[in-house]
């Protein structure tokens, strides 16, 4: 990877201003001020088995696409184990994008009644992460109709299920080194 903060895949949102929110238990919030360091959890770990996952597209015309042979059996095993084996090397600390809290977000993220909401807005978390942090919008797309162009082992990682868009997860921070605590 390089250090270049504008990698394509990475797409910045319309407004630059835009509120993010981070919901987070109390002691999350301590050990952040503490470390003055975000947590990012390996993306493997965060309770979505099809983080990072391609659609079933991009296997079905690889041979279209490449001018290769269909991929076989075999293949697809040790393209899956590779795809297993990059979910434990990218680091994700994910923000919801909206001009207001959400309770619907509050439930979903936060397991106690001692919690915070970070807020803040895309421009100063960004202008505040390191070079190799990258940052941008999540894309919600239908992985049994939709296609992820393979240009950029990341890219996977900046699209999630249809399934997921209540969480307007339009900020999402990457890294593929361990950041924080």
């Amino acid at each position: 990877m390089t250090g270049d903060k504008s990698r394509s895949v990475f797409r910045e949102p319309d407004n630059l201003n835009v509120r993010i929110w981070r919901y987070i238990d109390f002691t999350k919030f301590v050990s952040l001020l503490d470390l003055k360091a975000l947590y990012f959890p390996r993306s493997d770990l965060l309770g979505d088995p099809f983080e990072g996952a391609m659609p079933r597209d991009n296997f079905r015309f690889y041979s279209l696409m490449y001018g290769t042979p269909p991929i076989t059996p075999e293949g697809l095993q040790e393209i899956s184990q590779l795809r297993r084996e990059l979910r434990k090397r990218v680091y994700i600390n994910c923000w919801h994008m909206n001009e207001r809290e959400s309770f619907a977000m509050w439930n979903l993220y936060v397991r106690s009644n001692e919690a915070i909401a970070v807020q803040s807005t895309y421009q100063v978390l960004r202008t505040c992460l390191p070079s190799h942090i990258y940052a941008g919008s999540v894309q919600y797309i239908d992985y049994a109709l939709d296609f992820v162009p393979e240009d950029d082992l990341l890219r996977p990682f900046m699209h999630k299920r249809k399934s997921f868009e209540h969480e307007r997860e339009r900020e999402r921070v990457k890294s593929d080194h361990r950041c924080g605590g």
